[in-house]
């Protein structure tokens, strides 16, 4: 319900707050016990602005304005301000001062109108229809960062409709194992998971990492349910064959090995899975597996059922063409672009795995993936994306 506010934004609305205008004072008195029965909220956060009074509920601002508005450049502002809010959907009243005091009657009228005309609009939510689901992969580079998972737990839980967040494990398994004494082993940047390494790993993405995740949303009134591949054998899935490089106890998965009716039924009764990066192999033993692979797995599997887009968020802006500039976002990749950029080593290594299983998602019947930043996760879940598209 906050669009992505950075903290400064939150610090600047309780400032507000606490020296509310007559007019202010006024209209919040009329809404708090208003006949739609709706919350609002006052001096609410959005995006990069900061709302007067905001309903999340129908996704309704009200900005009142004074005199100081009447002003050019001013104007020029608020009109750019109001096309940011209403690229998520969300509609903007205004109101001058003089009306909210020497006309209340006709205020709380043009309110009343407009909620109907919302709640009466077939396109009123995005989310409304029941065959959309986000499948949303977070990246341990934001798990690590206790500010920037706030911020974007905030996001995540503003998503409207039906929604599953995938997340890995950070750096705190490889600094708690360094206490435990279990240096982490890695090839090709994947973790090496010997039998103290997944009891390290059990314990900490299925339990530290995914429990503060769950009461994280909890206490932002997302009603999130933390689960594992093990949990109502949700993930089965098979060890890793020794080739070349011994993984260890991790685990390979089929998208359709997937308890994809266990899911529809948390998600049809408005719960939403939160999926460590843990398996199993059907035979008692827990399997590490990579959280790129389960997100791109777990969007197949429910295609058949539902309209899936799979988002991957990190800490870019997307898949860049030159590493060395953050903002060389590649807005589309197709096939052909993929092996072209491929032939020019274009890309980093590391958003390679990323690429790849979102093309193999695509292929077996999900409908979008976006490569992004955390931060753009709101826009990303509307209609115009940022980051890059993988068709």
């Amino acid at each position: 319900m906050y669009y992505g506010a950075a903290p400064f934004i939150f610090e600047r609305a309780a400032i507000l707050r606490a020296r509310m205008t007559p007019a202010e004072e006024l209209l919040w008195d009329l809404l708090k016990s208003n006949e739609w029965r709706l919350n609002f909220r006052r001096q609410h956060p959005l995006y990069k602005y900061i709302a007067d009074f905001y309903c999340h509920k129908i996704k309704l601002a009200i900005e009142l304005d004074g005199g100081y508005h009447e002003n050019q450049e001013v104007k020029i502002y608020d009109e750019e301000r109001e096309l940011d809010i209403k690229q998520f959907g969300i509609s903007v009243l205004r109101f001058r001062n003089e009306e909210i005091i020497n006309n209340s009657d006709a205020v709380l009228k043009k309110i009343g109108d407009t909620i109907a005309s919302i709640n009466n609009s077939p396109n009123e939510k995005p989310d409304s229809s029941n065959n959309s689901l986000f499948v949303v992969k977070i990246g341990g580079n934001i798990i690590d960062n206790q500010n920037a998972l706030h911020r974007f737990l905030q996001d995540f839980a503003s998503i409207e409709g039906k929604k599953i967040l995938v997340h890995g494990g950070g750096q705190i398994a490889t600094r708690m194992g360094q206490q435990m004494g279990i240096q982490s082993e890695y090839v090709e940047g994947r973790r090496i998971t010997d039998a103290a390494t997944i009891d390290l790993v059990t314990m900490v993405y299925g339990g530290l990492v995914n429990k503060r995740m769950v009461a994280g949303l909890q206490a932002l009134d997302c009603n999130a349910i933390g689960l594992t591949g093990m949990d109502a054998n949700i993930i089965p899935a098979v060890k890793r064959p020794v080739k070349e490089i011994d993984y260890g106890f991790v685990g390979d998965v089929e998208a359709s090995a997937i308890n994809s009716g266990i899911l529809s039924l948390f998600l049809d009764n408005r719960l939403v899975p939160v999926i460590a990066p843990l398996t199993h192999d059907n035979k008692g033993q827990v399997l590490n597996t990579n959280a790129d692979t389960i997100a791109s797995a777990l969007a197949v599997a429910l295609s058949a059922s539902y309209r899936v887009r799979l988002i991957f968020c990190f800490n870019k802006k997307g898949v860049l063409e030159n590493v060395e500039d953050g903002n060389s976002v590649i807005p589309v990749i197709t096939n052909e672009k993929y092996k072209r950029l491929l032939q020019d080593k274009k890309l980093a290594d590391g958003i390679l795995p990323k690429i790849d299983n979102a093309f193999d998602a695509i292929r077996k019947g999900v409908s979008e993936v976006l490569i992004g930043d955390a931060g753009d996760l709101i826009q990303n879940c509307g209609e115009k994306t940022v980051g890059t598209l993988i068709r």
